[in-house]
């Protein structure tokens, strides 16, 4: 919260979405039309996200994607961050986020609504009329009444009578111009559509080398997303997420014991059937992060929802929650939980969510927690988005907390595309520690159970003072924040700016200051990168240099010069393979660091 605030590292996406094949044979398309009608929802995640680029979700162009499409991202949290397709390939595509704090961790959730007519059969179309050559004329001076050569010539190049191209399996004699294209083509059913796999596997590997002593960490995961599309023949999707972590740390005397462990995650491996415009009712089996009410958290169990023709939809669920812990222990916490969603309309320009969780730990009565958000999304004007959650505590709860309501988390956000040329957003966040039993939080004082909370404000704004990113423009922007807690008050500020185009078109240099104000410290520094970013690959180096003073230290410790130097290249392919390599150096006062960081992909 008070560390060095990151560079606003991608720009605010411009108008008009462009496009650019990533390599060879990469498929573009124009920008969608608009959504009228049904839709149906396109899941997907993030495979990888390229600094500057945009995030790469595994859906394209046989997902029904087109360039121009909507994203919303969903985190855990409750809150949602929205993005643009700017490039589509047949199973990934390229999606340029609104809010350039927000860099999605592969594997985070996003949807994409599609019109439901890009997923029916080709439309059907008449047979091409042949172009006959014209008649020969007659020669100089020769009748055609008597019926010559070049009357039968004449005769012989009339176009023959049309007949139908027994190849065409489908007539179109029904069709008329007042009638839909699609009116009497049959969609495919889910069951009918032929099974297929898809998802991604990946590795990671981070060495971090310490000039004191021995001190050393080694970070390493491997693992498999994967997806089936009607597996079984039912018209069902089985999800499968897992990985194996190995972490290794070196310390030196008198630190005798250091950590060499190795572990297996399983994080999803569930099967859904339904939720479609043939079957509004959806099922889900196994362990998955609940689809209706991310914010309830990851289950072993079942959930189930449904819909009415207006678009409003409600589900419920039960199960074990496992612990957020590398364990993942399970089958301690029972949770129960019910909610609905309303929307104004078919495009869901403004909806409304409540749920409610019910949890006992070990049998015995735990957490009460009812879920509320907001969320709308105009295409012009002010978006807004609010989540709140609130736990309910009575006289057979421990007297940490008062009986009754208690605001456990919030958060309301503001932003609005003012033009072309600048924007603003607005954001808040309170947050404090529920009363437990389950395992979720580290373990902490009964004071800070009754009294700790965090209130953080913050306003993000940005301007092109010169064309924008498209016509190697300059914007400048600004960020401040200030937080508040039961103890202390602090605050933190940017202010940069990025000139597109520097050294060629694809050339961005980004140049800032920063500070901050906190309890124990508070610095201010600077900060300076250059990169070249493209569609399918790009590279930056960065040099950092800030000033930290640090309270309650010994005299000589208290007053710390940092230094940081970064680079990092990364790029994808139209196979799926993508692969990111970084180095960072962190120069301080008594000791450096070396990190080095490798992550390969291949989604398929």
């Amino acid at each position: 919260m008070i560390g060095a605030l990151a560079l606003l590292a991608i720009p605010t996406l411009a108008a008009g979405p462009t496009t650019s094949p990533a390599s060879p044979g990469a498929h573009t398309f124009p920008v969608a039309p608009a959504q009228q009608g049904q839709t149906e929802t396109v899941t997907g995640r993030v495979t990888t996200f390229m600094d500057g680029t945009g995030a790469v979700i595994d859906r394209g162009s046989i997902d029904g994607l087109y360039t121009g499409d909507r994203v919303i991202f969903s985190v855990r949290g409750g809150r949602e961050y929205y993005g643009t397709v700017m490039a589509v390939e047949g199973r990934v595509a390229v999606v340029r986020v609104e809010d350039p704090s927000f860099k999605p961790e592969p594997g985070t959730p996003a949807r994409i609504e599609v019109p439901l007519a890009r997923f029916e059969q080709d439309p059907v179309v008449p047979p091409p009329t042949r172009q006959e050559p014209p008649p020969v004329r007659p020669p100089s001076g020769a009748g055609i009444a008597g019926g010559g050569v070049a009357a039968e010539q004449g005769r012989e190049n009339e176009p023959a009578e049309q007949k139908p191209n027994s190849d065409w399996s489908f007539a179109d004699e029904d069709w008329t111009m007042d009638m839909p294209l699609l009116a009497q083509v049959d969609a495919i059913l889910p069951a009918e559509r032929r099974s297929s796999w898809s998802g991604r596997t990946y590795f990671s590997f981070d060495q971090i080398i310490d000039t004191e002593d021995d001190r050393g960490d080694t970070f390493a995961r491997g693992g498999l997303a994967l997806f089936g599309d009607n597996p079984f023949g039912k018209g069902g999707r089985l999800h499968l997420d897992g990985e194996v972590n190995y972490r290794k740390t070196v310390l030196p005397e008198p630190y005798v014991q250091g950590e060499d462990i190795t572990k297996f995650r399983l994080d999803r491996l569930s099967y859904s059937i339904g939720g479609t415009r043939f079957t509004p009712s959806r099922w889900e089996f196994g362990r998955f992060l609940q689809s209706g009410m991310p914010e309830f958290g990851v289950l072993d169990g079942a959930e189930w929802s449904s819909r009415f023709d207006n678009g409003d939809r409600f589900g419920a669920s039960v199960g074990y929650l496992p612990e957020p812990t590398p364990n993942q222990d399970s089958f301690q916490d029972l949770s129960v939980s019910a909610w609905y969603r309303w929307v104004s309309s078919v495009r869901e320009t403004l909806s409304a969510t409540a749920g409610f969780q019910k949890t006992w730990h070990n049998g015995t009565d735990d957490r009460d927690l009812l879920i509320a958000k907001i969320e709308y999304v105009p295409i012009n004007g002010w978006n807004f988005f609010a989540n709140a959650w609130v736990d309910f505590y009575d006289q057979n709860d421990d007297q940490y907390k008062q009986d009754g309501a208690s605001l456990t988390y919030a958060i309301v956000d503001l932003r609005k595309r003012l033009s072309e040329k600048n924007g603003i957003s607005f954001e808040y966040r309170h947050q404090e520690y529920p009363q437990l039993l389950r395992y979720e939080y580290p373990p902490v004082a009964p004071r800070q159970l009754q009294d700790a909370f965090v209130d953080r404000f913050g306003f993000t704004g940005w301007r092109w003072i010169d064309g924008t990113a498209d016509l190697r423009g300059k914007r400048l922007f600004l960020r401040v924040g200030g937080w508040t807690d039961e103890n202390d008050a602090g605050g933190d500020g940017e202010l940069g700016i990025d000139i597109h185009g520097v050294l060629g078109d694809r050339g961005r240099l980004d140049v800032a200051v920063f500070g901050a104000q906190g309890k124990f410290t508070s610095h201010i520094g600077g900060r300076v990168r250059y990169g070249r970013y493209g569609p399918s690959s790009s590279w930056s180096i960065l040099f950092e240099a800030y000033q930290n003073d640090i309270t309650s230290f010994l005299a000589g410790q208290d007053d710390l010069l940092m230094y940081r130097g970064r680079w990092n290249y990364e790029f994808f392919r139209a196979s799926g393979f993508s692969a990111n390599l970084s180095t960072d150096v962190l120069i301080q006062d008594t000791e450096s660091q070396l990190f080095l960081g490798l992550f390969l992909q291949q989604s398929f």
